[in-house]
Formats: C-alpha cells, sequence, structure tokens
C-alpha cells in the first residue's frame, strides 16, 4: 500500500492545518494498522500522521506500519495523559479537522477544550473508491472463498434443512476456506420469508417449492465480498419462476451498464425499467447496489438519486430483486470491478441454481 499517497490525498481533501481520523477502517486504509481501538492526527502540510493507541496496541502498531515510519509516528496513550491532550499538543493552536458525525457530542467538546476544532465532512468515503490492484486481489480471493462455500453448500442439498443450519455451513466453509471472517451478518431466507430483504435466518425448514435467497460474504485482510444468489428447489411455481427471470434480466441490465463514465442512477435506471415495464417495481424495495472494499456498503450507493460517476478500478455491486408478500423474494447480486469502457465479473457461481427435492446425505 501507498501510504505515503493516500495520507497526501486525504491533507488536499482538508481546508484546515490537521485532520483528525477516528473510523478503524479508515485508520486502517491509511496506516495500514488493523488494531481494535486508535486515532490518527494528520498534518496537512507535511502529510505526517500520529498513530494515538493504547499500551494493548502498540507493539502491534509499531509492527504494522514498519514501512512508513518516516511519515507514520506511533504514540503510546499512557495514563496520566488523555488522548484529547496527546492531540492538543501535537495540533498546539492550529486548526484541527474532525467529522462531527464520527464522534460523540462529549468527545467533541473534550477536542475544544484543548485546540480549535473546525466542523468537515471528511472525505475517506470518496478517497477509499477507486481500489489499488492489491485491493481489488483481496476483494477477489474474498469472491472465490464465497463461491466455492456457496458451491458446497448447494452440492449437500437444502431440502429438509433450516436456515440457520445453511447459514451455520456456509459460514464455516468460508472459515476453512481461507476467510479470516464472514463479511457481515449471512442471510438465509426460504420461501415466504424471502420477501424480507434482511430476514434473519430462523428455524424454518427449506421445503420443495421453496426460492432460497442467500446473501452472504467472506473477508480477507480486511476486504469484503458480497454475493446474492436465489436458489429453486424442487417444483417452484410459475409465479416464482417468472420473478426468478425478471430479476435475472435486471440483474444483467445493470451489469451492462457498469463502465467508467457513468452516473450512478443509470446502473439503477437500467434495472428498474425491466421491473416498470412488467408493473412489478413496487415490489422492488431497495437500491441496486453499492461500493465495497473495507466497508460492507462504501460509496456509490446506486439510486435514482445517486450522482457519482463511475472511475476506473471501483468495485460495485450489482443487486435488485423482487419481494411479493406470501410467495417469497429473488434477489441476484454480482461483484463487479470497472474496467475502463467495460467490467471485470469477480462473482462465479451460476445465477440459475436450482437443488433437487431430495438432500445429499452429508
Amino acid at each position: 500500500m501507498d501510504v505515503s499517497r493516500r495520507l497526501s490525498r486525504l491533507s488536499a481533501s482538508s481546508a484546515a492545518d490537521f485532520v483528525l481520523v477516528l473510523r478503524l477502517e479508515d485508520i486502517r486504509w491509511l496506516t495500514g494498522f488493523t488494531g481494535g481501538t486508535a486515532q490518527l492526527v494528520v498534518q496537512r502540510s507535511t502529510h505526517d500522521a500520529w498513530l494515538l493507541v493504547d499500551g494493548r496496541y502498540f507493539e502491534r502498531a509499531i509492527a504494522e506500519t514498519t514501512a512508513s515510519h518516516a511519515l507514520v509516528h506511533v504514540e503510546r496513550v499512557i495514563a496520566d495523559i488523555t488522548t484529547e491532550q496527546m492531540i492538543g499538543r501535537i495540533v498546539g493552536t492550529s486548526a484541527l479537522a474532525v467529522d462531527p458525525s464520527h464522534l460523540t457530542a462529549h468527545h467533541m467538546t473534550t477536542l475544544q477544550n484543548v485546540c480549535t476544532v473546525h466542523s468537515e465532512k471528511t472525505q475517506l468515503d470518496d478517497l477509499r473508491r477507486v481500489k489499488d490492484e492489491s485491493e481489488i486481489a483481496l476483494i477477489a480471493r474474498s469472491a472465490t472463498i464465497a463461491d466455492m462455500a456457496l458451491a458446497t453448500v448447494v452440492a449437500d442439498g437444502l431440502i429438509g434443512r433450516s436456515e440457520k443450519q445453511i447459514r451455520n455451513q456456509l459460514d464455516h466453509l468460508m472459515r476453512e476456506g481461507g476467510a479470516d471472517d464472514v463479511a457481515f451478518e449471512t442471510i438465509v431466507a426460504t420461501g415466504p420469508n424471502g420477501a424480507r430483504p434482511h430476514h434473519e435466518p430462523s428455524e424454518d425448514v427449506v421445503q420443495n417449492g421453496h426460492g432460497v435467497v442467500i446473501d452472504f460474504g467472506a473477508m480477507v485482510d480486511g476486504y469484503k465480498s458480497d454475493m446474492t444468489r436465489t436458489i429453486r428447489v424442487g417444483n417452484t411455481s410459475s409465479e416464482y419462476d417468472r420473478m426468478f427471470e425478471l430479476v435475472c434480466e435486471a440483474e444483467m441490465a445493470g451489469v451492462m451498464v457498469v463502465k467508467e463514465g457513468v452516473v450512478g442512477s443509470d446502473i439503477d435506471a437500467a434495472a428498474r425499467r425491466v421491473f416498470e415495464r412488467e408493473g412489478v417495481d413496487h415490489e422492488y424495495v431497495h437500491g441496486t447496489g453499492h461500493g465495497i472494499g473495507l466497508y460492507i456498503h462504501e460509496q456509490p450507493i446506486f439510486s435514482p438519486r445517486c450522482v457519482a460517476v463511475l472511475a476506473t478500478n471501483e468495485v460495485v455491486t450489482v443487486e435488485p430483486g423482487l419481494y411479493r408478500g406470501g410467495v417469497g423474494g429473488v434477489r441476484i447480486e454480482d461483484l463487479v470491478v470497472v474496467a475502463g469502457d467495460s467490467c471485470r465479473i469477480l462473482t462465479q457461481t451460476p445465477k440459475d441454481l436450482t437443488c433437487p427435492r431430495s438432500p445429499r446425505t452429508i
């Protein structure tokens, strides 16, 4: 990772003399530090950074920032001085930019007692959008692990198993396959439960004729993948099959639009038009996709209001869905890299997945 370039880009995005970074994922992106608590102060003029950690993470911080010690200065927070006082000593009489949405009112007041605080929305969400090759490789590895895990789960059969059992096997297989953790809480929704986009896995059992929505991802070295597949089990109804066909068509319509220079709302519109044509757009209750990286949901967020313009090496999802009460839901989601005037799909799992009526013995 190019720490110097990332710190320079952050510095250029602020009008203040110093910038305070509080979110751990942002600190990781800027410095490589992966610990559980820290604060980072970045000087705009020199691009120097002070990484403030307590004794639990001091040695770890030293080790993880070895390659950038010329810029990243690790400071141990000790008992007789607060983190805010340390920040005050670093900043002095200069202005410190702070995103007020990232800290409590008490924390803000404490900072204001030791230095001049300038409220400023962070630009880090936008700065992280374009990924370097190492970031893309980690996301691709996460996607491959997820692909392999789902292939095993489907081969083992779903009918007669509960949503929780399927979730547990999938999560176990991802960790066994090399993931550090799951990317987020895995969603498994069978039959009518699929009409709830963020259903939490229950003891409900997969039955013949169900559609099973599985939304999940793996995490490798902090970087996440995100995939959704809807698996038709046994003999699904013609009504459900038509929902499935429309979602597949909408998903591919959205993917085909992804390229450099496209506005995010155009991707949403491409998918949404399929549903509008069939008069079922009222059953499409969320946006069409989002960026992904260290966070599962990063900018841009594809909706009719999205004005973000895509750039090469952004990694995004395309995930339209239809949700019909009493019937179920269908969602299909791929992970896509913007590649100049086209795109590259990282997700390799087939979309038209089916399971037989009888499970395999496992």
